[in-house]
């Protein structure tokens, strides 16, 4: 609970009823003598005392409001295998595929489709599967790894298999299968987006005259992986870049980029 007041005031918090009642009868005094506003707070009674530069109490009740504590997709019951293809095919009619991250989320297959978040039959989707993010994780993670470490949370062996089954066909492909592994191999912290913008600097501090220069300033967005200690961390540093370096980072990239698509052609064995 917060409380904010415009003026200064003397805050005591007790949870001795006895201490209550001694604290509204008497009047804090301040070093120089001069009585000072205090305020009271009565946890039992949901009370709050004002008592002013007299000695006068004033109370009101008081309520509490506190945010609820977000569900936890987990604590759902498992779906069925019939409902997880439905709410999967549900999704994929509204122009959304899924991410591969620890914690599924959803995103536009292309620009056109960003306004099915927004539309009833996404927040009917939301509303009837609650636990539809934590079955794909389970689903895509029993496909790709073969494991079957999920199958109690999955609901059985059976329905382990067919949901693995399902997002197979709806869900894993080569780049969602490329991104799933890159997340969970890697131990370092990788790039999860680059805001950028353009200043251009007019004045300097001991130059006469305008520099009449511009150059880019680069946030990096750093996700550290899921399997490590900081996990799911999500970390930021800026850099500053002129038309040269974006030139040199081109190049490297370009050939990184290249060597990855050479990389990227070796079959996979499962």
């Amino acid at each position: 609970m917060v409380l904010c007041f415009s003026g200064f005031f003397f805050l005591k918090v007790s949870k001795n009823k006895k201490d209550i009642e001694k604290q509204t009868n008497s009047v804090a005094i301040a070093p120089s003598g001069q009585v000072m506003p205090e305020v009271v707070i009565d946890k039992i009674k949901n009370e709050l005392t004002f008592i002013d530069e007299t000695g006068k109490p004033f109370s009101i009740k008081t309520r509490i409001i506190e945010e609820e504590p977000e569900e936890d997709e987990s604590s759902y019951p498992p779906m069925s295998s019939e409902d997880f293809e439905k709410a999967l095919r549900a999704v994929d009619a509204l122009g959304l595929t899924w991410t591969a991250d620890a914690a599924p989320g959803v995103k536009p297959k292309s620009g056109e489709a960003e306004d099915a978040f927004l539309s009833p039959e996404f927040e009917e989707i939301q509303e009837r599967y609650p636990r539809l993010p934590y079955e794909v994780f389970l689903a895509t993670s029993s496909f790709l790894t073969g494991s079957s470490a999920y199958t109690q949370a999955a609901g059985g062996e059976d329905s382990l298999k067919k949901k693995a089954a399902i997002a197979g066909e709806l869900i894993v492909d080569k780049h969602y299968r490329n991104q799933f592994f890159f997340r969970s191999a890697i131990k370092v912290p990788y790039l999860r987006d680059i805001d950028w913008e353009i200043v251009s600097k007019l004045y300097e501090k001991g130059v006469e005259g305008t520099p009449g220069i511009a150059y880019g300033l680069l946030a990096l967005s750093l996700q550290d992986p899921f399997y490590t200690s900081r996990a799911g961390t999500l970390r930021h540093i800026t850099v500053a870049v002129d038309e040269t370096l974006v030139s040199h980072l081109l190049e490297i990239l370009t050939e990184v980029k290249t060597w990855l698509e050479q990389a990227n052609g070796v079959k996979p064995t499962s």
